[in-house]
């Protein structure tokens, strides 16, 4: 078995939804269930990010599913979108959708399935203006690079990469591997301007104005880089496993 990932990117204004992804850096998107037809695709997706622009993201899901223009990725149209948030917090969400396209060139996962019918395993991610898909297959996959390629709408592009190692596809992700760079300044900013210090010298409001963005976002970010740094602390210094059942991400919050 190998694993193959097929990368979309996104020009602005392509995807009412993938744009957000493109203007919010921190906005980033896992898939944790996929299944597919030749017809239709279902899973569930893990969204993390700042509170104000996963408000957005619902807003924008709400639109393209009462649509009925919209269209898959290669302009076949959309037939069937439903959505339900599963759970909720102010930093993330849980989304089960279904998508299901009529008749014309499909998307990614329909083209797969198609083309390799049962026994077709696929993650997905979203960040920035890229859209991953990683399938697990044990045949070529030019039929479906070609059939995808060639029938992508305007304002999206297709690369392959070949990475010959399943265990790329099946490894948790729970764990970010690193600090991203608004993660990294947000954390410099806290530092800089003794928001660890004893007594405190700056809040986050007030950080947050100084670096000129919302304090839901920067709060956001302060809390992913902590939660960074208390992750290696406990791998490297502590000798806790951290592959687990329980996400430390989905723990509610008790107001």
């Amino acid at each position: 078995m190998r694993e193959f990932v097929f990368t979309v990117e996104y020009e602005k204004g392509a995807d009412e939804v993938m744009d957000l992804f493109i203007e919010h850096g921190d906005l980033y998107a896992q898939s944790m269930e996929i299944n597919a037809t030749s017809e239709a695709v279902w899973g569930i997706d893990k969204v993390v990010g700042p509170t104000d622009v996963l408000d957005e993201l619902d807003d924008r899901l709400e639109r393209v599913a009462s649509n009925p223009n919209t269209t898959g990725m290669c302009g076949a149209p959309v037939t069937e979108y439903e959505y339900t948030i599963l759970s909720l917090n102010p930093e993330s969400r849980k989304i089960y959708s279904l998508r299901r396209e009529d008749d014309g060139p499909r998307s990614i996962p329909l083209v797969a399935a198609n083309h390799v019918g049962e026994g077709l395993i696929m993650r997905s991610e979203r960040r920035g203006d890229q859209f991953r898909w990683r399938l697990l297959i044990d045949e070529p996959v030019a039929a479906i690079h070609e059939k995808v390629h060639e029938n992508l709408r305007e304002g999206l592009s297709l690369t392959v990469e070949r990475l010959g190692t399943p265990p790329c596809l099946l490894e948790d992700g729970r764990v970010q591997q690193t600090l991203t760079p608004e993660q990294q300044s947000a954390l410099e900013a806290a530092i800089e301007r003794g928001y660890y210090e004893e007594p405190r010298q700056r809040s986050v409001t007030e950080i947050a104005a100084d670096v000129g963005v919302s304090r839901s976002t920067f709060q956001y970010r302060l809390n992913r880089a902590e939660a960074w740094l208390a992750q290696q602390f406990a791998a490297d210094s502590l000798d806790v496993d951290l592959d687990v059942d329980l996400d430390p991400e989905d723990i509610e919050f008790i107001q």
